[in-house]
């Protein structure tokens, strides 16, 4: 009898095409969550695409408000008698004005008050500078000058304030009619540093004693002090070539030993024949006569 077939021991295999169908569904599901996707992400930004549009048109109009306002007649000057100066009196007003960059046309809006101030203090004989602005239309100015002491004989002749700062050097057109202080050296001056040497705090002391004092040694008769930084101050006076030598120390009673001295000094005419007085010592005077030291 003819022997039955053996059962095949393979599994069957599913049709290729099917698997292929299986692989395009996927696909199209996968296009089709790529698609939702997408539509979700345009209106965000289309939404933030209008914002930043909403955005730039408030910034200019912002910038075409602001610039309205700068050039808006309202806050504008108009008049320069709106503009008060006070504390000049080396400067006259237009002066004042051409350097602060102002007149009628300035808007107070636009104007910078640091910048005026600025500007201001960049002048030598200006030492500060405020200005204060007045709604709509109205601005203060007030000024410090600087007020010389004397004048420092240095490699030219500088002035110098009550602080002690050599501040311009001095030109024909300025005055001259200041003492002035001689001996001393740049190295006096050290740039940055806010105040000054000894030797020159003790020459504008001397300078504001002979301020105060009355009659032939107040400071508009002094022509010259000379300063040794080791042995003292030297004085010398307008209309006379005598020398009255001070020392470093007791300057106000020194002072006062010579004011009180004077009347017998000027009777006996030491005066003219002395070449050099000495204080040093505030118990007496010593005088140098010219014959004395011609002879010598």
């Amino acid at each position: 009898m003819p022997r039955a077939p053996r059962p095949s021991r393979l599994i069957p295999q599913k049709p290729a095409r099917k698997k292929q169908s299986l692989l395009g569904r996927g696909q199209s599901r996968n296009a089709m969550r790529r698609r939702r996707e997408s539509l979700r992400v345009w209106p965000g930004i289309l939404w933030f695409t209008l914002g930043l549009a909403g955005l730039a048109g408030i910034s200019l109009g912002l910038v075409v408000l602001y610039y309205q306002l700068l050039t808006w007649s309202v806050f504008c000057i108009k008049d320069i008698n709106n503009i008060e100066i006070t504390g000049t009196h080396r400067f006259n007003r237009n002066q004042i004005l051409e350097m602060a960059h102002l007149d009628s046309r300035t808007n107070l809006l636009a104007l910078k008050p640091a910048l005026v101030e600025q500007a201001l203090q960049t002048h030598p004989w200006i030492a500060k500078a405020e200005l204060e602005r007045h709604w709509p239309n109205h601005i203060t100015l007030r000024l410090t000058e600087r007020t010389p002491l004397a004048l420092v004989q240095l490699e030219d002749l500088y002035y110098i304030d009550r602080s002690g700062s050599l501040f311009k050097p001095s030109s024909p057109s300025d005055p001259l009619d200041f003492p002035v202080i001689t001996g001393l050296s740049r190295e006096q001056f050290p740039a940055g540093q806010s105040s000054p040497s000894t030797v020159v705090s003790q020459a504008l002391e001397l300078l504001e004693l002979l301020q105060n004092t009355a009659g032939p040694l107040k400071s508009s008769y002094v022509a010259e002090i000379n300063v040794d930084p080791e042995r003292g101050f030297t004085l010398y006076l307008s209309g006379l070539k005598t020398a009255f030598y001070l020392g470093s120390t007791d300057l106000p009673e020194k002072i006062q030993n010579l004011i009180k001295v004077w009347p017998l000094l000027a009777q006996r005419g030491y005066l003219t024949r002395t070449a050099r007085i000495n204080l040093e010592n505030s118990q007496r005077l010593i005088l140098s006569l010219r014959e004395m030291e011609a002879a010598n």
